[in-house]
């Protein structure tokens, strides 16, 4: 095999944003200009600060619909355009200032106009921030962390723990449990274990001091590119018992609407994007907790937890249906549906990929090559065959229906971790994944068997999912730097506390260029869709407060707040 590696770095350029009050120019407000959607209004005005900035948020919260839009300072100008009519809350972030919040209606038809004058923020968090190498000191313990835990957790999820050495001795039990094993069976010795839980315990220990990492590294923002942009939050309704909800898999139907999963509350939803308006369904399993999500072209929506699902949005009626008669070890992740109206999902438990066939209604299944290597993300290419990524063990497979062959395909760099892949117009399989202090995205010809990779620009990158625009340019959800940190409950996790923020990242295939479109909230970005417009979508699952985003890279380019393929 022919394989290379091509390696990318960009450098943020640091604008001088605005000193003061910037009157004309190549601002926001002009890159914005198009015809706003009928029934929606927008919002503008000027920002000025006592020293530069480049690219600061604006973040107007429409209170009537509980719905977030969110866009980018250029040269001290904003502009948001498609706004739905309401009461709005608008406030500016920008790293080293404070922003007071301003209340403004938006009627549909008209532009309301807000200023906003910055002032610097003294406040100290008190969280002391240190390079890798400071964080993690060089030695035995060190080696045997990068090659396990970090590979899956990321370099931000252990000094979040303060444990003595029983609670380390016991993570690492859970981790290597030979019903989940994360670590496999053979990585860690008696010797190394000892070894990786003292190096835990001295430098991560009930007296070690609250530590964020420092990668020495600022986000690249491209002022001109975000000028253009635009991310807009839904909020999820809270549930009828106050439960908690964790979003995950989104989708469009033939109607423009997204359903998306949602496994912490064992439910599945509608949000219909023209109104901000939500629908829940529920299983009629409660054990069911449906993690990936599909609609087929008949419009009926399918997904696979702890059981499989079919909702007929028509009637609200669901069936359902079992990988075995008791369903042990079984826990469905990402669902697709091929040409002959089969479903197929990949099961991250049972080590198997299923189908459950259109004819029969019989699901049949077939175990992944590999021990606990936990099936991830699945996409069907146009041959019907099945492209499947292996996250612990961090390889890519395709698997074809008629000969039931599965043929694996390793990234050029190891120990590694990787959770989905896509297949473009074109047959390439385009595939992201972390390794050691590094994110890589990459190409695979399936004809040749090479693959190209192309390295983030930020260290310690943790690209999750990929997908195609109608140009053929790649988008990367890239949970930089958060990695496991905030794992938990959403809402009570620890991503206020990191240092560095989450975004969506475009890869220009003709530039081989990649631009940072920073997130509204700072949460992991598990499975992303885009329009035929190019509007990019994904669940905020690990967000302080749980939504479906889109982002609208273009504005002018806007013609609907419908989702459609």
């Amino acid at each position: 095999m022919n394989q290379t590696v091509s390696r990318l770095i960009v450098v943020g350029i640091v604008g001088l944003g605005s000193l003061f009050c910037i009157e004309g120019g190549p601002t926001a407000e002009s890159a914005a200009e198009a015809g706003m959607i009928s029934g929606t209004g927008s919002l503008s005005g000027k920002v000025q600060a006592p020293k530069p900035f480049k690219a600061a948020r604006v973040y107007a919260k429409n209170v009537d619909k509980n719905m977030l839009f969110m866009v980018y300072t250029s040269a001290g100008r904003f502009r948001a355009v498609n706004l739905l009519p309401g009461k709005y809350e608008v406030t500016v972030e920008e790293k080293g200032f404070t922003s007071p919040m301003q209340a403004v209606s938006v009627t549909a038809g008209k532009t309301s106009t807000l200023d906003f004058s910055l002032s610097p923020d003294a406040t100290n968090d008190g969280v002391l921030s240190v390079s890798y190498e400071a964080m993690y000191p060089q030695g035995r313990g060190r080696d045997l962390f990068e090659k396990t835990c970090m590979v899956c957790h990321g370099a931000a999820f252990i000094p979040f723990h303060h444990w003595n050495e029983a609670q380390w001795n016991a993570a690492i039990t859970l981790m290597s449990s030979p019903a989940d094993p994360r670590i496999l069976p053979g990585v860690l010795s008696s010797q190394d274990r000892q070894d990786l839980v003292a190096y835990f315990t001295k430098n991560f220990g009930p007296d070690s001091p609250k530590r964020i990492l420092d990668i020495g590294a600022e986000m690249p923002l491209d002022e001109k590119a975000l000028a253009k942009a635009m991310y807009v939050e839904y909020y999820l309704p809270p549930l009828p018992d106050n439960g908690l909800r964790q979003v995950h898999d989104v989708h469009f139907d033939q109607d423009g609407n997204v359903w998306y999963s949602d496994p912490g509350a064992n439910r599945l939803g509608r949000l219909d994007p023209r109104t901000g308006t939500f629908q829940d369904y529920v299983p009629p399993d409660s054990k069911i907790n449906p993690h990936g999500l599909t609609v087929d072209s008949e419009g009926y929506v399918w997904a696979v937890g702890h059981g499989t699902v079919r909702l007929d949005p028509r009637n609200g009626k669901m069936e359902t249906y079992t990988v075995d008669s008791e369903g042990k070890n079984v826990r469905g992740h990402t669902v697709a549906v091929d040409s002959k109206k089969n479903v197929w999902f990949s099961d991250i438990l049972g080590n198997k990929l299923h189908e459950w066939n259109a004819e029969t209604k019989v699901i049949t299944s077939w175990e992944a090559p590999g021990r606990n290597v936990y099936p991830y993300g699945i996409v069907i290419d146009k041959s019907d065959n099945i492209w499947m990524a292996e996250w612990i063990r961090c390889r890519y497979v395709k698997f074809d229906p008629t000969t039931e062959k599965f043929t694996e395909y390793a990234p050029l760099e190891q120990p590694c971790a990787s959770k989905r892949l896509r297949v473009d117009a074109q047959g390439m399989v385009w595939y992201a994944y972390s390794a050691f202090q590094a994110g890589r995205l990459g190409m695979l010809d399936p004809s040749t068997g090479k693959m190209v990779e192309y390295t983030f620009p930020m260290p310690f990158a943790d690209p999750y999912d990929v997908a195609m625009d109608k140009d053929g340019n790649v988008w990367i959800g890239d949970d930089s730097h958060l990695n496991d940190s905030g794992q938990g409950p959403p809402g009570t996790n620890n991503f206020a506390m990191m240092k560095f923020e989450t975004a969506m990242v475009e890869f220009d295939r003709a530039t081989h260029k990649f631009t940072y479109y920073p997130s509204p909230q700072k949460t992991a970005m598990p499975k992303i869709d885009v329009t035929r417009e190019g509007a990019v979508w994904f669940a905020a699952r690990d967000g302080q407060k749980q939504a479906i985003d889109v982002l609208y890279p273009d504005v002018t380019k806007m013609t609907t707040l419908a989702a459609r393929y």
